[in-house]
């Protein structure tokens, strides 16, 4: 029977009854938070020529967890913490480089030790550095699973990892080139045929760092797209079909949407729940969303009392910061609170904003004025 190609929740896509890396399954409900190490790698041939790490943090010894920058393992905790997160993901960079090997060896520990063995962490690497030493090490102090991307000429150093009580694969994108994906169905063969337990297949992405070399190499951007690579979802799914029957590993191809915006998404709804403050409501997108009133100081002293003694709305759920007010939206978008507006020339919005804490990373994305937001949401009193 012919083997059938199934698309998750999160659109990605995969062989029926074989599943997903169990990272993966965690990385798309957002429970996954990322450990970028830091930029610094080897820069080796077969992929530094697309590599999408910025300019900001390529080569530079910088670390940061999801979106934060962070100096120590106490902030490391915080992130994880705040996005309830059922295991993490180390990259780079590249964390088994010989000057990173000892951080990456001490971030396993401690979160090993400090999280439990239920809680999952996977690394990726490129397996230059990669040897029985360090495959021993990485399973000793805690690692479950461990994702490939080597050079055609180094596949061999994956041997090295099986046997040791982590779950073993690759990852890799897929350029559409004829020649590349030829190779890599040579390459997922050899995967099961040596008993590696998956192949994750990622959809080749263009972005500010990599689209001039892209562009060099003659790909083109997908009509109606902003990052994904023309053809790469197509070479994937013939490849996973021409392959179905033929091999017995899990292959897993996860779309630039899953990444860009399920396990976003679902990161910044496991964020917002723990941070969120009494006047703040979660919107679809995870971001946090209120009212804010902005004027003279008098006149927003004069609504504070209006929306504590006549409208009754608890104290809990008003802030009154110097020139601004801010109180949740299904209040500022009442009639009373309109009418007050307009009669003492204040000026209302609607914000949404990503679920951070921090003015660095804590950005508005929408500020809609409360009557254009009324009509947008189909208010009716």
């Amino acid at each position: 029977m012919k083997s059938k190609i199934v698309i998750s929740k999160g659109d990605t896509y995969y062989i029926k009854r074989r599943g997903i890396p169990k990272g993966c399954k965690y990385c798309l409900q957002g429970a996954k938070a990322v450990l970028f190490l830091n930029g610094i790698c080897q820069k080796p041939d077969h992929c530094s020529w697309y590599c999408p790490i910025s300019v900001e943090k390529r080569g530079k010894d910088i670390t940061f967890v999801d979106e934060i920058e962070i100096t120590s393992k106490k902030e490391l905790l915080e992130e994880i913490d705040k996005i309830n997160a059922k295991g993490i993901s180390i990259t780079g960079g590249e964390p088994l480089i010989k000057s990173n090997l000892d951080k990456t060896y001490d971030y396993i520990k401690y979160i090993r030790e400090i999280k439990g063995n239920r809680f999952h962490i996977h690394l990726y690497t490129n397996g230059i550095n990669f040897n029985e030493v360090i495959a021993n090490k990485l399973a000793k102090y805690g690692l479950n699973e461990i994702r490939f991307h080597p050079s055609k000429n180094n596949w061999e150093i994956i041997k090295k990892a099986l046997n040791k009580g982590m779950s073993v694969g690759a990852e890799v994108p897929i350029i559409p080139n004829n020649e590349y994906v030829k190779n890599l169905e040579k390459f997922i063969i050899y995967l099961d045929t040596i008993g590696a337990e998956f192949i994750n297949l990622n959809e080749f992405e263009f972005c500010f760092p990599n689209s001039q070399s892209l562009k060099e190499h003659g790909f083109q951007l997908k009509e109606g797209t902003l990052a994904v690579v023309k053809d790469s979802k197509e070479m994937a799914l013939d490849l996973i079909n021409k392959l179905a029957n033929k091999v017995s590993i899990k292959i897993h191809f996860c779309t630039i949407r899953a990444k860009d915006y399920h396990q976003l998404k679902n990161r910044y709804v496991r964020r917002a729940k723990n941070i969120r403050l009494p006047y703040e409501e979660i919107n679809d997108d995870g971001l946090l969303l209120y009212g804010q009133i902005e004027g003279k100081q008098q006149f927003l002293d004069k609504l504070y009392e209006f929306l504590i003694n006549v409208l009754k709305v608890p104290k809990k759920l008003i802030s009154l910061e110097g020139r601004i007010i801010k109180l949740p939206y299904y209040i500022a978008i009442e009639d009373e609170i309109i009418r007050f507006l307009d009669e003492y020339n204040l000026h209302g919005y609607i914000l949404e904003v990503l679920p951070f804490r921090q003015n660095k990373y804590r950005e508005i994305t929408e500020k809609t004025p409360v009557k254009i937001f009324r009509e947008e949401v189909g208010y009716e009193n």
